[in-house]
């Protein structure tokens, strides 16, 4: 839009006010005016790979480790959701229905003695084989400052607090494309990761 030329207020002689709206008064009649016509840009409708963009393939091995960081992620939240309909919830995508009926059965008896847990492992990934349609995944694990605690009392769990280098092999097997928990294994030599 394109404005008059500003007007200037011109001094008065001392003695003398003036009233603001007479130094505004032209401006305010600029914009009392008909509208200035401008021509806008046509809208352009967003296609939909501009709108999100395609997700990248994941290498097998990536799938491998996906559902393997996924399931340990899904097994603190269903410890910690204190409900067997969360916990089947889940582990859904990462464990057979058997196996969380085994989950929820463990868990209750924790959660019954009124156990929670505390601290987060660290997780170390030394190796991933995939053979057909069985992976491993080889993590060396630093649970030393987690495991469970007494709600009442916050005295440690005899037993389940964790170990500077946890040896754990885990086998997931591939199922409907996806690929799921099979069995974990600690094993009993120490690991570096």
């Amino acid at each position: 839009m394109t404005s008059p030329t500003p007007q200037r207020c011109r001094r008065l002689p001392a003695g003398r006010a003036v009233p603001v709206i007479a130094c505004l008064a032209p401006l305010i009649a600029a914009c009392a005016g008909a509208a200035a016509q401008v021509r806008l840009p046509a809208k352009t409708q967003p296609t939909a790979a501009a709108a999100a963009p395609a997700p990248q393939r994941l290498t097998p091995r990536q799938q491998v480790i996906a559902a393997f960081t996924g399931y340990t992620t899904a097994m603190a939240a269903a410890f910690d959701s204190r409900s067997p309909a969360e916990v089947r919830q889940l582990l859904s995508p990462y464990l057979d229905a058997a196996t969380i009926a085994n989950a929820v059965r463990a868990f209750g008896q924790a959660w019954r003695q009124n156990e929670v847990s505390f601290g987060q492992p660290e997780h170390h990934i030394i190796g991933v084989r995939i053979v057909g349609r069985a992976a491993w995944v080889h993590d060396c694990d630093n649970t030393s400052k987690s495991g469970l605690e007494y709600a009442g009392t916050g005295q440690i769990v005899p037993g389940s607090l964790g170990t500077v280098d946890d040896n754990l092999l885990t086998r997931l097997n591939l199922v409907g494309g996806h690929w799921v928990i099979g069995v974990q294994t600690v094993e009993d030599v120490p690991c570096s990761p």
